[in-house]
């Protein structure tokens, strides 16, 4: 974590080493390499983006990120980018989908548990907040950020919703929602912001009489989100071989601020462990309750209080693979007591939604 920290703050730093002059937004540089570029926001430089991003960096990679600094924008820092990458207008940017390492990667890294999530774990999580009668408004579901511009969250915390309520905003960068600003070991993160919503689009095959099949919904804010260490996007499973991985067996986690076993809603983000179900097994199960399983549905824990609950819906389940965490699920429903031994819960298996991701993501 402190080594994570010092990197910050070499490439943070406002006062400029390794360049002689500082130089303006847009201006033709030379990098460290020698190699021709642009002055450009750090965040816009996939090349440096990913030297950062790595979970271990040599003394040359620190070296070569400080000495590409050429100047500041107000507190945001320019870096001398080879070829000037990234310099479309954020309108273009959003309509690509990030990949590792430009996704899927926190600052943290604790054990499992069903506890409280550190300040910077799973920085993807969202919160979708409801304007209800009375003038009232809460937090009833949660998402996952996938890009700069879009959350991904369940069908049915944006249709058939309950008589009056309706979707008002999406929170990111939240860990405790009873604080403005939240420290954790004397360390405080940016305050979360709250944005406002251009479009919503559920899956048009999304029946929640159906057992709650093609389950998945995507949020569009308004405007582009920056990325820091409290607001990233989580990875999609694009590519083989982790979009067809056969996961029963496979422990996975889910985080969020649902229902807790005292019955009310965590104040705090939370995270716990649960392990992908053979779905013809739990298909069985389900189906004595009135409910038919697709394969387009995963079932993920069963454990007696190891569960996701009311207020989690939406959220991402998640796998990490060779240092990368990938959404693989979004939490969609389960038994009415939550934690019930022997009866998982049913999530939307994002693998099999991809290419619908890919071709609504405007």
């Amino acid at each position: 974590m402190m080594a994570t920290k010092a990197r910050w703050l070499l490439i943070g730093a406002v006062v400029l080493t390794g360049l002689c002059d500082a130089l303006d937004q847009g201006q033709s540089c030379t990098n460290p390499a020698g190699q021709t570029g642009k002055c450009i926001l750090f965040r816009d430089c996939p090349p440096l983006v990913a030297i950062y991003s790595k979970q271990f960096t040599t003394r040359e990679e620190t070296i070569f990120l400080s000495n590409s600094r050429c100047g500041t924008v107000g507190q945001k820092t320019l870096v001398c980018c080879p070829g000037g990458a990234s310099t479309k207008p954020p309108a273009t940017r959003t309509t690509v989908l990030p990949q590792p390492p430009q996704c899927g990667i926190h600052l943290a890294d604790r054990i499992y548990g069903g506890q409280e999530t550190d300040l910077n774990e799973f920085p993807w999580t969202a919160l979708i907040q409801y304007q209800k009668p009375g003038g009232t408004f809460d937090f009833n579901c949660g998402g996952s950020l996938i890009n700069s511009r879009y959350i991904v969250t369940a069908a049915h915390c944006v249709q058939g919703l309950p008589r009056g309520w309706k979707v008002y905003r999406v929170r990111l960068g939240e860990w405790d929602t009873q604080t403005a600003i939240d420290c954790d070991d004397g360390i405080c993160a940016p305050a979360p912001i709250d944005l406002d919503i251009e479009s919503i689009f559920a899956h048009p095959d999304y029946g929640p009489l159906n057992s709650h099949v093609n389950d998945i919904a995507l949020i569009r804010f308004r405007r582009d989100v920056s990325f820091g260490d409290t607001i990233r996007p989580i990875c999609l499973p694009l590519k083989e071989p982790v979009r067809s991985r056969d996961r029963v067996g496979q422990t996975t986690v889910a985080a969020g601020w649902g229902r807790t076993e005292t019955a009310s809603a965590s104040e705090r983000k939370l995270k716990v462990d649960v392990t992908v179900q053979d779905l013809g097994v739990c298909a069985g199960k389900y189906q004595q309750i009135g409910h038919a399983l697709k394969r387009s549905q995963l079932c993920v824990g069963g454990a007696k209080g190891k569960d996701t609950c009311s207020g989690d819906s939406g959220g991402p389940l998640m796998s990490k693979t060779s240092g990368i965490w990938y959404l693989v699920g979004v939490v969609s429903f389960g038994p009415s007591k939550c934690g019930t031994e022997g009866l998982p819960g049913v999530y939307t298996n994002v693998a099999n939604f991809v290419d619908w991701i890919q071709t609504n993501v405007q």
